[in-house]
């Protein structure tokens, strides 16, 4: 299908018959794609993410292209389309270890797949480790009993380093960050694919030692500045920016244009940065109605992707329902303001 300018959108792990015709039954109209073939229903995420241990030393190989093609074929014979995928940067890269140069090739050779193939979006993280494990459940304490999940950093207050992983400075995440941007970047704009960077979270500035970038709108800035190219931009995330305490419709009338891709969400802040807790929608402190009015008027064009969802009684470990919960509300925001 050709999606809308703005797409409802949705990560999907696997390209089983459920998952695709479900999605596409709630009014899903774009995914995020896997790079594996699996037709076994897989949930993208637990609802509390595993402990962190450090990034995979080296980059898997790059994308074979026969696959991918035969992936988003699958995809597409259900009325979806396809908007993004993510990109697996490596350890080598993130901790600056010898290989990385080699690394970045085979991302580029990634690029130039997804470009042959039409793919207009490779979404990625940058952090050399992310402070999971703060996050908590808050069971039977959502509306009418629903599960929430919630973030505490105090859960962490020990910051003692990770084995095999070390201590990271903010500079020397940034000198890394930049060396990939200006590798990576041209190869990006030769492919005709845009990357996108999602901002760290939780938003934390330093977990056990390791600096996190892109943990607040002046890092999103300066990553923006490093490499100033329509093919270096943001993966959006209304949570992310709400959870530092900023005004989520505001940055999206700043970043507008350099903005790829959207995780669309809602959270609780209690304690700028360190303390939050998701929410449905319509019950956060992030004006959605007014996010998606500013989605409209920057002329953005892409996924928004609910990407978290409180858990429903009776769901099952792909919380179908709350995304189906979180779909509705985003198509009736989206008619609201289009």
């Amino acid at each position: 299908m050709n999606a809308p300018r703005i797409a409802i959108g949705k990560v999907i792990a696997d390209v089983s018959s459920s998952t695709l015709r479900f999605y596409r039954q709630i009014g899903v109209e774009a995914v995020t794609m896997p790079s594996r073939w699996n037709v076994r229903v897989t949930p993208t995420r637990p609802h509390i993410p595993p402990t962190q241990r450090g990034p995979a030393p080296a980059q898997p190989p790059p994308w074979d292209r026969a696959l991918l093609a035969r992936i988003k074929e699958r995809i597409e014979a259900f009325d979806l389309a396809v908007g993004a995928i993510n990109l697996p940067v490596s350890g080598n890269i993130l901790m600056g270890l010898p290989g990385r140069d080699a690394d970045i090739e085979a991302i580029g050779t990634c690029l130039r797949v997804a470009g042959e193939l039409g793919i207009p979006v490779a979404a990625y993280n940058f952090t050399a480790l992310r402070p999971s494990e703060g996050y908590g459940s808050l069971d039977g304490q959502g509306r009418g009993g629903a599960d929430l999940r919630d973030y505490d950093a105090a859960r962490v207050a020990d910051q003692s380093p990770v084995e095999g992983v070390g201590r990271h400075d903010a500079e020397a995440m940034w000198a890394r960050l930049e060396y990939f941007l200006e590798a990576v970047v041209p190869m990006a704009e030769a492919a005709g694919v845009r990357i996108a960077v999602h901002p760290n979270d939780p938003p934390v500035p330093v977990f056990r030692g390791v600096a996190q970038p892109l943990s607040d709108l002046a890092g999103l800035r300066r990553l923006l500045a490093a490499v100033d190219s329509p093919y270096n931009c943001l993966f959006m995330d209304t949570g992310v920016i709400t959870e530092l305490g900023e005004d989520a419709a505001a940055a999206i009338r700043e970043f507008g244009p350099r903005i790829a891709t959207v995780h669309f969400r809602n959270v609780r802040v209690l304690e700028p940065r360190y303390r939050y807790v998701e929410t449905f929608h319509d019950e956060g402190d992030a004006d959605l109605l007014e996010c998606m009015r500013a989605f409209h008027e920057v002329g953005y064009e892409g996924m928004l992707d609910p990407d978290h969802t409180p858990r429903l009684s009776g769901d099952g470990l792909d919380m179908r329902q709350g995304f189906a919960l979180g779909v509705g509300q985003m198509i009736a925001l989206r008619r609201a303001v289009t």
